[in-house]
């Protein structure tokens, strides 16, 4: 199911966090619509690929972001950050040693769907607080 970005209840009031969950969001959108079409899983391969590497820019920003401006959610922040981490790396080594179905691969768009629209709306959004 495609995520809609939703300034009102989304947005943290910085712009360059914010221009990057909309990114993400687009990306999941993608990857959502690569899995309803069954375009293979070399799509989805290299949306997880995008997925890991833009976690780390993504991650960094947001991080140094609350570190700054003395957020209290940091610490929780820094470790669902390090659990989704953990979750896109664990996926990658599953589809990379063994035959995926794209049934499979509904988990990881789920779990996807979940963490990234559970993390924006409970722990990013507290961004707003740190002004």
């Amino acid at each position: 199911m495609a995520i809609q970005w939703n300034p009102e209840k989304m947005a943290t009031g910085f712009a360059d966090v914010d221009a990057q969950h909309q990114e993400w969001i687009r990306r999941y959108n993608q990857f959502d619509e690569a899995i309803q079409k069954q375009h293979g899983l070399e799509t989805v391969r290299s949306t997880l690929d995008f997925f890991i590497n833009y976690a780390d820019t993504h991650f960094a920003l947001e991080e140094a972001c609350m570190a700054e401006h003395h957020c209290s959610s940091a610490a929780a922040n820094r470790a669902a950050h390090q659990v989704m981490r953990d979750v896109l790396v664990g996926y990658k080594k599953y589809l990379d040693k063994k035959d995926v179905s794209m049934s499979d691969v509904a988990i990881l768009r789920l779990d996807m769907e979940n963490w990234l629209t559970k993390h924006i709306l409970e722990i990013d959004i507290k961004l707003k607080d740190c002004h």
